[in-house]
């Protein structure tokens, strides 16, 4: 299932590097008039067909973080949402940050919203770990999957000064005095289910505090209230780069190059049905009904984003990567991914 996953994200960034381009088909030219004189019987014409309004904004769109600002899930959105609010002929894309929930206050709020275009969610991973694991009764669904546009990278992090050089002590530490070794996560995100791989692989237990999101566990990090969390590489890079945090692994298939020190899971031996559930990827979704043809304007709107060199310039400087998935390929995605953490769920949660 991870196969299927990553080839499918490996496809959707490939394309993502062709430039956008389009071009209207020529009118076609109108038959001359027939003289007169020369005038055949009226014969009945089909009615013409014309083609619907493309999407055009009247107002506002409002992008709904389901999570904390300054957060994982905001700060790729927001450098979406200022290059968007440049090509929307006056209009802006407002990011309107409702947290609570794991991400279930925002993601209802935009499910009971007008169905006109006007309203969008951004819509993590973690809902499907949620869905998973029965924390959650509605899955993308119950919206309208517009595209995939960003992903990040998880890590394990502790304090600076922390006794953990490496990954392999923490799993002693923790093996060693099971759930006493604090680890910070929000409920619902997908760290949770992270957390879930590491103790069925190497067999051991933390306390697992719910802290909230990046801003809250950094400062409970810091403040020695837990003693490890994971979270994106992306919300964890100024504490790393400032020196207040140390990186002990990273989930993803390769090393970072920001950080080619740090392992992977894959290279501490976790296989990959436990490691396709550690990525974290952000897709658009939008109410159910939503028309198409703003359902297009919105995904053509994000594919131009994920294509201009500055917003990917200014995504990778925060250790993101812009991964644009088109909506037939997006919900193709979202199918295995729910499939790859329902099958997680049955063999590791019982």
């Amino acid at each position: 299932m991870k196969k299927l996953i990553s080839l499918a994200l490996a496809l959707s960034m490939l394309l993502a590097l062709a430039a956008c381009t389009s071009s209207a088909p020529p009118a076609a030219s109108a038959p001359p008039s027939a003289p007169a004189e020369s005038a055949a019987p009226s014969e009945s014409k089909a009615p013409e067909v014309s083609e619907p309004d493309a999407f055009v904004p009247e107002r506002d769109i409002t992008l709904v973080n389901p999570y904390e600002a300054g957060g994982t899930s905001d700060i790729p959105s927001r450098i979406y949402a200022d290059f968007i609010s440049k090509n929307m002929g006056g209009r802006l894309m407002n990011v309107n940050c409702i947290g609570g929930a794991g991400g279930a206050v925002g993601a209802q709020e935009v499910m009971n919203a007008n169905a006109d275009g006007y309203t969008i969610l951004v819509a993590p991973a973690g809902y499907a770990m949620n869905y998973a694991k029965g924390g959650l009764d509605w899955t993308y669904e119950a919206f309208e999957p517009v595209c995939l546009y960003v992903t990040s990278v998880l890590a394990v992090a502790v304090r600076a000064d922390s006794p953990y050089e490496t990954y392999q002590d923490l799993v002693d530490a923790v093996k060693a005095a099971p759930g006493k070794v604090n680890m910070g996560i929000a409920t619902g995100g997908l760290p949770q289910f992270s957390v879930y791989a590491m103790e069925a692989h190497d067999e051991m237990k933390f306390n697992t505090v719910d802290i909230g999101g990046t801003s809250v566990k950094a400062t409970e990090l810091l403040a020695g209230r837990v003693d490890v969390m994971i979270d994106s590489l992306g919300g964890m890079q100024s504490y790393v780069e400032s020196g207040d945090f140390r990186l002990l692994a990273v989930f993803a298939d390769s090393r970072h190059p920001a950080y080619p020190d740090v392992p992977t899971m894959l290279e501490l031996g976790f296989a990959e049905d436990e490691t396709s559930v550690m990525s974290q990827v952000f897709g658009i979704w939008a109410p159910k009904g939503t028309p198409a043809e703003a359902i297009d304007y919105i995904a053509g709107q994000f594919e131009a984003a994920a294509n201009d060199p500055d917003t990917v310039e200014k995504l990778n400087a925060q250790c993101y990567t812009a991964s644009f998935m088109d909506t037939e390929d997006y919900v193709g995605y979202l199918e295995a991914m729910y499939a790859s953490f329902g099958d997680f769920a049955k063999t590791y949660l019982g």
